[in-house]
């Protein structure tokens, strides 16, 4: 059963376009908010289920950034004009750092408010995508398939189901054509692009990036302390790592200095960190790589202060799975870090 009880999800319901007027003041983790991020899973011809984060940034009436980063090393900055959220026709998949800061006449978290809203009413409309670093672009068309789908994400530490658009794109361009299925937010000030599965000439393998989980621009301090406090466990999405690998990348930081501040402000607390992974891969494998990011994220703490004696770690691998491994959005689910207090 699917529960609406938590502010997060408040926040998240408004910014989806459940809230009235609201919405269209940047609140909630969909819309444009400071400090706010979307989490996307991935797959490609280069390998299997990639994470990216893009983060908002230098929010204002006009423009905003997205600051971009990948558990394959990607990193890159992309600012959106406001007004071509609202009627540019081109759509830019993916990031690069090696790509303009501003494409005019283009959007990237999804398609234009116009595009959707010609979709919805005539059945299709044309529109264009920009698909690699170099700008390449096919044109094409969107064709109506549901105008009433459902689609779940993940919001805090639940998964709701938000109204959605899908359709199918056929595309060509100088060199390479496309087809693919498209499934966008139904919520013409904000059509994020939830999902896609697009295949290109010549890429035997077919493009496909899921939004699993989207987190308002707050800080997570005192719902830690909070759960900590009354359930005694605390799950997290938000420290990030290395592809394959228990290095924390830098974004991460700003939750660990959270998580470090909440056993600060409560000295008698102590802690077991357990790392989880999906299944793909070998199981004695994950559980090694799961217990050394449980580590990496016990070193970090103690380099802000925390006592060692204070941390425990363990590796759950892919053990204990919240979500169906046999979906992108599952196995996001599965990929996290649980913190547990020992000292009751």
């Amino acid at each position: 059963m699917r529960r609406f009880i938590t502010a997060a999800l408040a926040a998240g319901l408004i910014a989806l376009g459940m809230g009235g007027a609201r919405a269209q003041q940047g609140l909630g983790p969909f819309m444009p908010n400071e400090g706010g991020s979307i989490t996307t899973a991935w797959t490609n011809a280069y390998g299997p289920d990639a994470e990216s984060w893009m983060t908002f940034a230098k929010v204002g009436p006009t423009t905003f950034d997205i600051n971009y980063s990948s558990s394959r090393g990607m990193r890159a900055v992309r600012r959106i004009q406001v007004a071509d959220r609202a009627s540019a026709p081109t759509m830019v998949l993916g990031y690069n750092s090696i790509m303009p800061l501003i494409m005019p006449n283009t959007t990237t978290l999804g398609t234009s408010g116009a595009v959707l809203e010609q979709l919805r009413t005539t059945g299709s409309a044309p529109s264009s995508i920009i698909y690699d670093a170099n700008l390449n672009k096919v044109d094409g068309m969107f064709t109506l398939v549901d105008p009433k789908a459902k689609f779940s994400v993940q919001l805090g530490d639940q998964v709701v189901d938000v109204p959605a658009i899908t359709a199918t794109g056929t595309f060509k361009g100088r060199s390479k054509s496309a087809t693919g299925t498209f499934t966008f937010l139904n919520n013409k000030n904000n059509p994020v692009l939830l999902e896609y599965s697009i295949q290109f000439t010549g890429e035997a393998t077919p493009r496909t990036e899921r939004v699993v989980r989207a987190t308002p621009g707050v800080a997570l301090q005192g719902a830690m302390q909070q759960a900590l406090a009354t359930v005694g466990m605390f799950r997290t999405y938000g420290i990030h790592f290395d592809f394959d690998k228990a290095s924390i990348r830098s974004e991460s930081q700003g939750l660990i200095n959270d998580m470090a501040t909440t056993l600060k402000n409560n000295p008698l607390w102590t802690l077991r960190i357990t790392g989880y992974t999906d299944s793909i891969g070998d199981p004695g494998y994950n559980q090694r790589l799961s217990q050394a990011r449980a580590e990496s994220l016990k070193s970090a703490l103690v380099k802000l202060g925390i006592s060692p004696a204070r941390l425990q770690t363990a590796g759950g691998g892919a053990s204990n799975p919240i979500g169906s491994n046999k979906t992108l959005q599952g196995r996001a689910l599965n990929r996290r870090v649980e913190l547990q207090r020992t000292d009751r």
